[in-house]
Formats: C-alpha cells, sequence, structure tokens
C-alpha cells in the first residue's frame, strides 16, 4: 500500500509539474507575442529645414521611423480657421495577423502648393498624425500627433537692380548690384540658364547684393539674364535687366610642335602621367586634350566654394611685362606641315624676365597649389565673392592651401620658369569655373 501512495504521489508531482511548466510557457508566449505585437513604442516624425512659414509653394523634407512594428499611416493637414486641407498620405495596409507590413522609415519631399489650396496670408497650423501596426489601442496601433503653428506668406521679394553692366564682350565679365526689401533664403543672377550667386556689398548694408558674372568665350546671344531671390516661405521674386553683347572678332593663331619641342616636354608629362603611350606626337595630343579637360575640371573644382566675404580692395593688378598670348585664341597645332590638334586658349600669356618675381594681383586665400598638368606648378587666390585669380608655370610654389595672401607681396612667392607665366587670369561664376580676363 505504501508503494501504491508513493506512485500516486509521483504522478500527481509529474501532472503538477507539467501543468506549471505549460502554464510557464503560455505566460512566456504571451509575454512574447505582447511585446512583439502589443508594443507601445509611439512612431516618430521630424522635419528637415524651417516650416515655420509657407509660401505659394514649398518643398517640405521629413523623416519619419517606428523600429517596432512598423509604419502604418502618415498623415499631414494644413488648417486656417475653419478650413482645412489634406496636402500629404501615405497608409499601408496589413496583410496578415501575425505580420508587420509597414516600412521602418520613410524618407519623403512633398511640394506643398498651399497657394492652389485658398489660405490667406496670416497664421496657421500644420498638424502631422503618424500611426504604426501594433495591436494596442484596441488593434489601432500607438499614434504620434504633432501640430505646428505656421505663417503663412504668399507675398514674394521685391527686387531692386541698382546698378549693372551695360556692355560686355563674349568671354567678358561684369556685375548686378540689386536691392531686396526682404529676407531671403537664396538670391542671385542667371544668365542664359546659369546661376552666379549673389554676396553682400558691405557687412554693415544686409539689403544690397553684388553679383558676378563671366560669359563663355563662344556666347551668340543673351537669351536672358535675371536676377531672383527666394524667402523662407518659398516665394521667388524677378528682377530682369538687359546687356548689349559686343561681338569681336577672336584671334586665330598657328602653333608649329617641333622635334625638341617634343623631347623636352613629353619627358616632364610622362612622370606625371604614366599613361601616356604611343609616338610622342600621339603623346602630345593626348596631353593636349584630354589631359587639358582633367586640368580644366581641377580649376573647376578648386573654384567651386568661394568665400562670401569681399578679400581684395580696390583695382586688380597684372604683372609688369609683355602680353605674348591673349583670352579665348583659338589654336591650330602642327607637325612637320599637318595639322594635329585644335584648342582654345583659356589665359593671358605675359613675357618677363627668367624667375621673375609673382606677386598677388589683389589680397585672397590660397585655393589651390600644387602641379596641373599644362598648366605647370599652379596657384590660385579666392579673392571672395565667386572672384579667383590663377598663375601658372612657376618654378616653385611658396605657399600652403589656406594661406592668406596681401596685394603685391611676393604671392606666390615663386619664380617663373622660363619667361612666360599665366599670370593674373580672374575666374568668375566660380561654380561654373570659366575663365575670363583680368578686370583693371
Amino acid at each position: 500500500m505504501s508503494d501504491s501512495f508513493e506512485k500516486m504521489t509521483a504522478k500527481k508531482s509529474a501532472k503538477s509539474m507539467i501543468i506549471t511548466l505549460f502554464f510557464l510557457l503560455l505566460i512566456g508566449a504571451t509575454a512574447i507575442a505582447f511585446y512583439l505585437y502589443f508594443e507601445r513604442e509611439k512612431p516618430q516624425m521630424s522635419f528637415h529645414g524651417d516650416i515655420t512659414t509657407f509660401g505659394l509653394s514649398k518643398e517640405v523634407k521629413f523623416t519619419v521611423t517606428d523600429s517596432r512594428s512598423g509604419i502604418s499611416l502618415v498623415e499631414i493637414l494644413l488648417s486656417q480657421g475653419t478650413k482645412s486641407a489634406k496636402v500629404y498620405e501615405k497608409e499601408f495596409s496589413r496583410q496578415g495577423f501575425f505580420e508587420h507590413n509597414g516600412p521602418k522609415q520613410i524618407e519623403e519631399v512633398v511640394t506643398l502648393e498651399s497657394g492652389t489650396l485658398g489660405f490667406k496670408d496670416g497664421a496657421a497650423e500644420l498638424q502631422v498624425t503618424v500611426r504604426d501596426f501594433s495591436y494596442w489601442n484596441w488593434m489601432a496601433g500607438n499614434e504620434t500627433v504633432m501640430t505646428y503653428p505656421v505663417t503663412m506668406d504668399t507675398r514674394p521679394p521685391k527686387i531692386s537692380i541698382l546698378h549693372s553692366t551695360r556692355y560686355v564682350n563674349p568671354g567678358g565679365s561684369g556685375m548686378v548690384v540689386y536691392k531686396i526689401d526682404d529676407t531671403v533664403e537664396k538670391h542671385g543672377l542667371t544668365v542664359n540658364g546659369h546661376f552666379n550667386p549673389g554676396f553682400p556689398v558691405s557687412a554693415e548694408d544686409d539689403s544690397r547684393y553684388v553679383a558676378y558674372f563671366g560669359l563663355n568665350y563662344d556666347i551668340e546671344k543673351i537669351d536672358k539674364a535675371i536676377i531672383s531671390a527666394t524667402d523662407i516661405a518659398g516665394n521667388t521674386g524677378n528682377a530682369a535687366f538687359g546687356m548689349i553683347l559686343k561681338k569681336q572678332t577672336l584671334k586665330k593663331d598657328q602653333i608649329n610642335i617641333s622635334e625638341n619641342f617634343l623631347n623636352l616636354k613629353i619627358p616632364e608629362f610622362s612622370q606625371e602621367y604614366p599613361q601616356l603611350s604611343g609616338s610622342l606626337v600621339e603623346q602630345f595630343i593626348y596631353v593636349n586634350s584630354k589631359v587639358r579637360k582633367e586640368n580644366y575640371d581641377a580649376i573647376v573644382q578648386a573654384c567651386s566654394n568661394p568665400s562670401p566675404s569681399r578679400l581684395w580692395h580696390g583695382k586688380f593688378g597684372r604683372m609688369a611685362g609683355s602680353r605674348m598670348a591673349g583670352f579665348a585664341e583659338h589654336r591650330t597645332y602642327y607637325y612637320n606641315n599637318t595639322e594635329i590638334d585644335q584648342q582654345v586658349h583659356l589665359g593671358v600669356d605675359l613675357a618677363s624676365i627668367k624667375r621673375a618675381e609673382i606677386k598677388a594681383a589683389n589680397r585672397g586665400n590660397v585655393a589651390f597649389a600644387e602641379y596641373l598638368g599644362i598648366y605647370g606648378n599652379t596657384v590660385i587666390l579666392d579673392h571672395g565673392q565667386g572672384i579667383f585669380s590663377l598663375y601658372s608655370h612657376m618654378s616653385q610654389i611658396g605657399v600652403a592651401v589656406g594661406e592668406l595672401i596681401d596685394k603685391g607681396n611676393e604671392s606666390p612667392r615663386s619664380k617663373l620658369r622660363g619667361i612666360k607665366t599665366f599670370c593674373s587670369v580672374l575666374l568668375l561664376a566660380a561654380s561654373r569655373g570659366e575663365l575670363y580676363p583680368k578686370l583693371d
């Protein structure tokens, strides 16, 4: 009887353990399911850039994230008084009971055309609602609602042109001075589709601006020249002005390439460009065309981020010496009386004594200082507000990038290599990187 009692007790204990284990597993599974499907972490949304002011049309960039159950709804409402309009909505459907179908992150750029919605200038409100796929809140999900006070401003800034260049040559340069009656985010001059940023005329006056521009040497006509300004609400104002393009005949030149020249120059380029191959003439053509293009791109890059401050003072100087070659001269190259290449000379060659001192055309920061292919040892100075000067074919470089150089000092503190230098050439419209003749 004692054995039977012990067996019964053992069976009850085993059954009790199984039941306990079952309930523990059930509790664990429930906890896991609750963690996975009933999570309470709310989705988040953030705007990039200013959203306090809206104009007729404005781009708005935002990011929505939910790292747990995923995003199910994003909704943006713009309201003013009793008027309300849905300006953005994206909703995702649940595909299965145990599936999380929403994305973990959404990045969008939306253009809010508030001008077509009938809102008036004044106070308004932007309301954002984001929801996830959690089963919390009776399967409705976690929800985040954010409200932002905004101002409707549909009036574009007014631009007054105070001064502009009247006559300009192909390959020439000029300037426009203008005034804006509003706080703006972006402004400048567009000529034939190319934008030239504007800069403050002085630190004391925050309403007057200047934009410098340069024209391609081969420009045929000026289709459109417009000053534009965009305020923080996204409104853009425009002011057109006229210029007269004075056509001029560009000089054409023939250059004979000798065997001695090739034997002297090609070894120099071979050290910097080991990919050179073929005959000396073929290597010369490669340097004169492909390397020339690569060097031009390097100049564009060096001039792509001009200082917004005006660093120069007074007139730009030019190195003493005789001009040997001018800007935008068309050159045809011959070898043994056979044409081998054609290029356009985008610079001014000045003749001086050997190893003459090169002085800075004006005050500026060193933006580039290294060997540059067909330009040899080259230094580019950033004079601010989109104006640069380039100095090349030097025997050595004595300055470093970032160094501030005063006008007229021995800057770059280098000497000419030979009797020619590509000197005192201003680069206007830095974002384009075109080379233009020096301004006096």
